[in-house]
């Protein structure tokens, strides 16, 4: 019998739209109309996404239910993103910027928040995200073990991404680090061919972190291990911190000299070839001379014109906060950060709302919520060295945290919905006390 102390849903999910944004999710990570010529030929994505879209609004607007805590500063981060597109030094490249990747990702976040409302819908569309992470591992991992997607940068050899979007090698190990949280978190609350999927997963993500040879995914995994330490508990962390001790004794022992040579680069900056640390610093020096020249900012995805005109370079920054801060000034930095925090403070919320629940779909709520935080402390770590303030990540993230909030609010539990995903174990469970109440009334009938 479910042990869920949340009010009663409101209503059922449509669960075609599930299923569509399903669908997209998987299109988009794996960039399926690349690889599938009728699909591009068609503009497979863009049609789904439109329909989406009109299924969105529609059922947003139908549906009288309370904005999130997010609504607000999303709006006014949009609305930054808006007068920084409109006003910009560079202005068909940031309209470029802003209908190819802020708006289009935008909508992913409304699709999450709109569809999303019970733990089977949940359920489905991080499964969805993970199958796809699965498949663009595995071709990680057959790229490595056959040496097809491995070749020399910067005096290393580097394992790259099978798509475009993640065929640089800082890029494909960012994607590695972002499934670690939950890889982490889900495991518990899972069925046992999800932890094996899982597990095949982490294996994955490490082969891909390491031989990606990417000093930016080096530290993020630093700097993530110490976010799980932080929110591990009394025997837990002792546990973590041995797992984590042992993996770095293995590292030492049979990682080749030129893995190793690379991760000490990060604190020598010596490298075997190229300046790439040199060359970030001239950038950070050129973006403070930029930043001081044009203190409001000189527009979305602006920079690089800029540093021609002031420098005759054109790199952009490598730095998700010089990003924010030459391209949308102080008030930009504002919009940003109120966001994430809003994130956290709903994350909080849910965790705090689904704290001593113990059915499987709140478990697996509460995993994915912390997943979440997680997965944003990873994605702050890796734009210490990459360009993310118009990625898809930060929308992934909100989308989620939106339609958790809301079926907190509503108490959509496992008595929802029949669990038919195999993501948690309440898909063992044959009968829900909602579904023994249903039948006790149609029996008084």
């Amino acid at each position: 019998m479910s042990t869920s102390t949340l009010p009663a849903p409101r209503y059922q999910p449509n669960r075609l739209w599930v299923y569509l944004t399903c669908v997209y999710i998987v299109t988009w990570y794996l960039q399926l109309g690349n690889r599938i010529g009728l699909l591009g030929a068609i503009r497979f994505e863009f049609l789904l996404g439109a329909v989406l879209s009109l299924g969105a609004f529609s059922t947003y607007f139908s549906t009288p239910e309370k904005n999130s805590p997010l609504f607000g500063p999303v709006l006014f981060l949009l609305g930054v993103f808006t007068c920084y597109s409109l006003f910009s030094w560079d202005f068909s490249h940031s309209w470029t910027i802003y209908f190819d990747r802020v708006v289009k990702f935008a909508m992913l976040a409304v699709f999450l928040s709109v569809f999303v409302r019970t733990p089977w819908a949940l359920k489905m569309v991080v499964g969805a995200f993970l199958l796809a992470m699965l498949k663009l591992g595995q071709e990680g991992f057959v790229g490595w073990v056959t040496g097809g997607q491995m070749w020399q940068n910067q005096g290393v050899m580097r394992l790259h991404g099978s798509v475009p979007m993640y065929g640089h090698p800082n890029s494909f190990s960012g994607m590695a680090v972002g499934c670690l949280p939950f890889v982490y978190f889900l495991f518990p609350a899972v069925s046992r061919i999800w932890k094996a999927a899982l597990l095949l997963l982490l294996l994955f993500c490490t082969i891909i972190i390491i031989f990606t040879g990417s000093r930016t995914g080096y530290v993020a995994t630093i700097g993530l291990g110490l976010v799980f330490f932080s929110l591990s508990s009394g025997k837990a962390k002792w546990r973590y911190l041995i797992l984590a001790g042992l993996i770095g004794v293995t590292a030492l022992v049979f990682l080749p000299d030129q893995y190793k040579e690379r991760f000490e680069s990060i604190f020598t900056m010596k490298e075997k070839e190229g300046a790439s640390a040199e060359t970030r610093m001239e950038i950070i020096h050129d973006a403070v001379e930029v930043y001081l020249a044009h203190p409001l900012g000189v527009g979305v995805g602006a920079f690089p014109l800029v540093r021609m005109e002031m420098f005759g370079r054109v790199q952009d920054t490598h730095n998700l906060y010089l990003e924010l801060l030459t391209n949308l000034g102080p008030v930009g930095v504002i919009a940003f950060f109120m966001v994430i925090y809003q994130i956290f403070k709903v994350n909080r919320q849910v965790q705090k709302r689904l704290l001593g629940c113990r059915s499987p779909d709140e478990q697996f709520m509460m995993g994915v919520s912390k997943a979440v935080v997680a997965f944003i402390w990873a994605r702050l770590f890796l734009g210490l060295f990459g360009m993310d303030t118009y990625e898809i990540y930060w929308w992934f993230a909100i989308g989620l945290s939106g339609a958790m909030w809301t079926m907190v609010q509503q108490g959509a539990t496992d008595k929802t919905v029949s669990t038919r995903t195999g993501l948690s174990h309440s898909g063992d469970q044959k009968e829900t006390a909602y579904d023994k109440q249903v039948g006790l009334r149609l029996k008084r009938r």
